[in-house]
């Protein structure tokens, strides 16, 4: 018996900093994927080249359990997604592992149980929530549900740095910047889909932080952007990428054509964020998925799915 998972991984964050006296995030999939395979086999080896995602399938076992069964599976990971340069790798490889149970032992996808397990194991992005979230990615105590995932286009620079999450998260590191001032701008954006505004928050966030994870190539990027019509600057605050956001792919086409080699010793992706049914299909597998109201509108059943915990 196997199961395989398709799950995406992100650019950066749009804003991550001190906000409201707690440190937060928030950031948006995009189309870079990890494709996961959870198989039964008698002897379990290639899983022990993924420590986290080993972790995160005994701990579920362990959860629901089936610890006794730990012994029985395996994992195989394919990804597109670069690893160490704040593309969140981990975190998508995370929740393909998630998903491939739930597909196992036919479960629901609980975004609490979800947060808990995650960040046990590692810092988390944002993207195991089905819509955009600001997020306490260390230790998953609160987060605010802000709204559905956007479209935009964005052309991603990365750099050769390697920077493991978890030992940087443990570094005396300098503080995040506090960006309560910045949390409204992003929030207006994506309540109202302007893009303009994401960006702004996105840009203020990678200046303010700049101390903290310095990028030589930031006026250089920054100056693509401009030339380009570009709306602003996102990028890793772990991680060694740095991205132009633009609202018009044809605008994007032309940047990334013209602007390919520009920044030597860096890769260029062209990426574009993802909205949720785009990537998510059937994450799933209780026996009721949808239920119909009493008004006739088709809506969630929230039942496994509940914010908070």
């Amino acid at each position: 018996m196997e199961k395989h998972a398709t799950y995406p991984g992100s650019c950066g964050e749009i804003i991550q900093g001190h906000i409201h006296g707690r440190d937060m995030l928030m950031s948006c999939p995009v189309n870079l994927f990890t494709t996961v395979r959870v198989f039964e086999c008698k002897k379990p080896v290639s899983r022990f080249k993924y420590e986290k995602s080993s972790a995160l399938l005994h701990n579920m076992l362990k959860r629901w359990g089936f610890e006794y069964l730990n012994g029985l599976f395996d994992i195989s990971i394919k990804s597109s997604i670069p690893k160490g340069k704040g593309f969140a790798s981990s975190t998508a490889d995370l929740c393909g592992v998630y998903i491939c149970l739930l597909k196992l032992f036919k479960r629901k996808y609980d975004i609490s149980e979800a947060v808990q397990e995650f960040v046990k194991i590692e810092p988390t992005d944002s993207i195991i929530f089905r819509e955009m979230a600001m997020f306490d990615y260390k230790e998953g105590r609160h987060y605010e549900q802000i709204g559905e995932y956007i479209k935009f286009y964005i052309l991603a620079f990365e750099g050769g740095r390697v920077i493991d999450t978890i030992a940087y998260n443990k570094k005396n590191l300098l503080h995040l910047s506090d960006l309560s001032d910045v949390f409204p701008i992003a929030e207006d954006g994506i309540k109202s889909a302007d893009i303009s505004k994401i960006a702004a928050a996105s840009t203020i966030s990678i200046r303010r932080n700049l101390n903290r994870l310095p990028y030589d190539v930031y006026d250089a990027v920054l100056n693509i952007c401009d030339i380009t019509g570009g709306l602003g600057i996102i990028g890793g605050h772990s991680g060694d990428v740095l991205g132009i956001i633009y609202d018009d792919k044809e605008r994007l086409l032309y940047a990334a054509s013209r602007y390919k080699y520009a920044i030597g010793g860096y890769k260029i992706h062209v990426l574009e964020t993802l909205r949720r049914d785009e990537y998510e299909s059937d994450y799933d597998y209780g026996p009721k998925k949808w239920q119909r109201e009493d008004n006739g509108d088709d809506r969630y059943n929230k039942g496994s799915f509940e914010y908070g915990f």
